[in-house]
């Protein structure tokens, strides 16, 4: 509901305000008729109280005033049955006063109203603004979700077909070594050497690239898994880098969870071999455990490597994001993006704790289902 005035253009609210003043005469001139027999003091609240709703406070207090003079020069002229003139005039401006209160309240009223109705209004704009947003940030949710399933289509396409004239390049390579060793020659050893160490470097860095991709288009396999296995079936495929860097990776008894067997193998091999790879002069010692808090298992991989400055924290899961020189440390920035989305992937989130050169503990949290 809304008050009468704000259907009125200000066209027609001097209308109006003459209409009330003439209901004023109006009632003045029945209670002349009537001689006072009636109480019509009350009738003159009607145009009162609409002028203070329809128009403003200060026509509705005019309105009052004017219904005091004519009430009273009714009651002089009429010959009111009163003892005194005093008498008359005591009570008309008793009238006024009356009149003059309900004016005030209903304006008090009116101004309570006209900001509840506003504060809703802009309640309503607000939502439909906030519904707007929302629709907007959905739109676009599921237009970036659409691009990076597409670039991550790409990706692993792009990868997958590269791979064959990579092995096409490495048997000519092949080929060009067992030549050179029937016919030794120190600069075409060292060419070969260079451009082995370049295949190899690019080999790895497709299959990081499948892997990354391979995490974002293939389909979940979820099913219950020990994470004990896991970590087993990780550290196996690190024994090499285990071996050569004499490496000690231990374990406390993990839970059994509702994931991807083949995602969470790769997600540990990642964490732990990051752990080997990025080691101090001591031998590497890497530690996983996990926590149960709620509803939720964190998970706990903890190193005594190089550690890393925490601006970096976040930065370090993007993909092709390396810290340090490849000639020192062996990588090419995919592991721990493939890391984050893997976690995602299960509705989780990962991070990372760490002190330059005191070990880095990365975790991760797994709801749980």
């Amino acid at each position: 509901m809304k008050w009468g005035h704000e259907y009125l253009n200000q066209q027609s609210k001097p209308f109006l305000a003459i209409s009330g003043f003439i209901l004023v005469v109006l009632v003045g001139v029945v209670d002349y008729i009537t001689g006072g027999e009636l109480s019509v003091s009350i009738f003159y609240l009607i145009p009162i109280s609409l002028s203070v709703l329809f128009v403003n406070r200060e026509v509705g207090v005019l309105l009052s005033i004017f219904s005091f003079v004519v009430g009273l020069t009714t009651d002089l002229i009429g010959g009111h049955p009163y003892s005194h003139p005093a008498t008359v005039y005591w009570n008309n401006a008793i009238d006024m006063g009356f009149f003059l209160t309900i004016v005030f309240i209903l304006s008090a009223l009116k101004i309570k109203y006209e900001k509840i109705v506003q504060l809703n209004t802009d309640l309503q704009d607000t939502l439909a603004s906030l519904k707007k947003t929302q629709e907007e940030l959905e739109r676009k949710s599921k237009d970036l979700a659409r691009s990076n399933k597409e670039l991550e289509q790409f990706a692993y396409v792009a990868a997958h077909d590269l791979k064959q004239p990579l092995i096409v390049a490495g048997g000519y390579i092949n080929r060009l070594n067992r030549l050179s060793k029937e016919k030794p020659d120190p600069d075409t050893n060292r060419y070969l050497s260079y451009i082995t160490d370049a295949m190899t470097r690019i080999e790895a860095l497709i299959n990081g690239l499948l892997a990354y991709a391979r995490v974002g288009t293939k389909a979940m396999n979820l099913k219950l898994a020990d994470c004990n296995d896991m970590v087993e079936y990780a550290t196996s495929n690190l024994q090499v880098e285990i071996e050569e860097n004499d490496a000690i990776v231990t374990h406390d008894h993990l839970p059994t969870l509702l994931i991807d067997d083949i995602q969470f193998i790769q997600l540990f091999q990642n964490l732990i071999g990051n752990g080997i790879k990025f080691r101090r002069e001591e031998p590497p010692r890497v530690h996983v455990s996990a926590e149960h808090q709620e509803k939720e298992w964190i998970f706990s991989i903890c190193d005594n490597g190089i550690g890393i400055d925490p601006k970096h924290s976040t930065s370090i899961f993007d993909i092709f994001q390396r810290l340090h020189e490849s000639s020192k440390y062996q990588g090419n920035g995919i592991g721990l993006a493939t890391c984050k989305k893997i976690v995602e992937n299960h509705g989780g989130r990962i991070w990372i704790e760490s002190t330059p050169g005191k070990g880095s503990t990365f975790k991760f949290a797994i709801p749980i289902t």
